[in-house]
């Protein structure tokens, strides 16, 4: 019986159909594709950078220069005609360098181009460009010779400047410079007209001596800034915006002080309407209005200046003339009995030498900062009469307009609305000057001695 296979049932939904359905595409939009004339002797650029990363900040130049003819570009085109080459040396130690690479093969007859299409008009430009490969290498540093010939050229620039439109003055001091310059000789005589020009070995040897004690000079502003970091006085804040940063109160003061000064019988003194008797002028004409504003800080360093006002005022003259003495232990504990020996013992290290002979840089280290701390406590803002100081100190007018403009104050004489306020008279007004803080500061500058001139 033969083996009749069932067929399987086609179901006409689901089969294949034996054509192929044409898809529905949009219709083909045409492009107009134009070639430009390469007319022009500069070309885009089509660049590459293999294995380089190149800075997009900086810029490139572009050179051209005619290519050597051969049978195969021969009146074609400028690119074909000349070479085009890009360089940059902006960067201080790398030089870029873009230049065309003929490939061997059949990527000598490659040819790059660039479009740009227009969607409106639908049209392709084409224009043919020039492919370029990026490269970069390591600038040589300049030699010896090279610095000093460059020096060379500006000094000769600098002096026929001053030769032409400089005074009688520096063109007499460049003539010197030129009278005593030392001459090169030349290597082989004078007869060969050639060789190299050198100096003899004395004169290398004073040339070298010469330019080597030349670095070591200083500018004008170098030796100011110097001389006001040594100066003694507080040093004061150079980005202050206001003159309340200029001397901070935990500079003039310090944090450790103010912890230990105590301003409670001061406050309890006021409240019950006491007078408080102090050896200061300054301190007993401002302590009532200081202390009924409540400033704890302020009242702290009202109290610390009187501390140095009376510490300056017991220091006995030097033996030998020269400065002050600082008495024993038991003169101290005598004449500054009620103050706590460790705010002594303070005042004593931060304005003492660790001896007990102050000389004349200590003492006005001291002052200064007596001068600082009262401006800056004074009610009046930034600004005080240095009547009472000068004779808190025992100075005179001269001396005493010395210490405030050496921490950066103005001295003038005070306003009439200042003589209403401070009830001074005609007579009184000439002994009363005021010390404003201001910004920007002025401080005295170094004083500079003119040489005499010959006749």
């Amino acid at each position: 019986m033969a083996d009749n296979k069932r067929k399987r049932h086609s179901d006409a939904a689901t089969e294949r159909p034996s054509k192929r359905m044409a898809m529905e595409q949009p219709p083909a939009k045409v492009v107009k594709v134009s070639l430009l004339p390469d007319e022009d002797e500069w070309a885009p650029v089509v660049a590459s950078t293999p294995g380089l990363s190149f800075p997009p900040n900086l810029a490139l130049k572009p050179f051209n220069k005619p290519r050597i003819p051969n049978l195969s570009s021969m009146g074609k085109s400028h690119i074909t005609n000349s070479e085009h080459l890009l360089h940059t040396s902006e960067h201080p130690k790398i030089d870029y360098i873009g230049q065309e690479e003929e490939g061997g093969g059949t990527d000598g007859l490659l040819s790059h181009y660039i479009g740009v299409y227009d969607p409106r008009s639908g049209g392709l430009r084409l224009m043919r460009a020039r492919k370029l490969v990026l490269r970069r290498s390591l600038r040589a540093p300049p030699t010896q010779a090279e610095q000093e010939a460059e020096a060379m050229n500006n000094l000769s620039a600098r002096s026929a400047l001053g030769l032409t439109f400089g005074t009688k003055k520096s063109q007499r001091a460049i003539q010197n410079l030129t009278k005593n310059a030392i001459s090169p000789s030349k290597k082989g005589g004078s007869l060969a007209g050639e060789g190299q020009a050198t100096l003899d070995p004395v004169a290398a040897a004073v040339v070298s001596s010469m330019a080597a004690a030349g670095t070591s000079f200083t500018t004008r502003e170098d030796l100011q800034a110097a001389i006001d970091e040594s100066k003694p006085r507080p040093h004061p804040n150079p980005n202050a915006e206001a003159p309340a940063d200029v001397y901070p109160i935990d500079q003039l003061v310090g944090p450790g002080i103010l912890r230990q000064l105590t301003v409670k019988d001061w406050q309890d003194a006021i409240e019950q309407r006491e007078e408080i008797l102090t050896h200061s002028r300054f301190v007993s004409h401002r302590i009532q209005r200081i202390v009924s504003d409540g400033e704890v800080r302020k009242i702290k360093t009202l109290k610390y200046l009187l501390l140095l006002i009376e510490w300056q005022n017991i220091l006995l003259p030097s033996p030998k003339g020269i400065g002050r003495k600082i008495p024993d232990r038991t003169q101290l504990r005598e004449k500054l009995g009620k103050w706590n020996s460790d705010l002594v013992d303070g005042v004593e290290k931060r304005f003492g030498d660790g001896g007990r002979i102050l000389n004349s840089w200590h003492l006005d280290n001291l002052v200064t900062h007596i001068c600082a701390l009262a401006i800056t406590v004074d009610p009046e803002k930034f600004m005080t009469d240095v009547y009472d100081i000068r004779e808190d100190l025992k100075l005179d007018n001269k001396q005493v307009r010395k210490y405030f403009k050496e921490i950066g104050c103005r001295i003038m004489a005070p306003t009439e609305r200042e003589r209403t306020r401070w009830r001074l008279g005609k007579t009184e007004t000439a002994s009363h000057q005021v010390a404003k803080l201001r910004l920007p500061l002025e401080f005295p500058k170094m004083r500079v001695v003119r040489a005499k001139s010959r006749r």
